[in-house]
């Protein structure tokens, strides 16, 4: 009776050992996948936020697109009813100025934006490339 006692006992010890260190690579294994998850989460949440970004600039360009579109075609229509060829020969005085002040405010606007464009580099570092 002792010596079956004593297997069972063996038996038993042998089985809670095999459960005892298939708990602790569970638990590792379940730590590891949590933060997994966690990395996840913060990389889905961080591509959303930026979905929402691009939708937003998406739409204000769209918008922005419609009101160009809308003054382009303002303009279109303003060329399409006066013939400017024969206007501007026959009153050249009239004509000139505006055609002149127009560029002016043109090749004014494209400076500034030039500018603006090369401002936007000042005070930075570039950072030499090393092997």
């Amino acid at each position: 009776m002792s010596k079956v006692l004593i297997g069972i006992i063996i038996v038993m010890t042998t089985i809670t050992y095999y459960l005892y260190t298939q708990n602790k690579v569970l638990l590792a294994n379940n730590i590891a996948l949590e933060s997994a998850v966690a990395t996840q989460e913060e990389a889905i949440a961080s591509l959303q936020n930026d979905f929402a970004l691009q939708t937003s600039s998406l739409l204000d360009l769209q918008s922005r697109n419609q009101e160009i579109q809308q003054e382009m075609t303002r303009y279109l229509d303003i060329f399409k009813r006066h013939n400017l060829t024969k206007l501007a020969a026959a009153k050249p005085g009239l004509i000139e100025p505006r055609v002149n002040k127009g560029t002016k405010d043109v090749f004014d606007s494209i400076e500034e934006d030039s500018r603006n464009i090369d401002s936007l580099d000042d005070g930075l570092q570039l950072q030499s490339v090393t092997n």
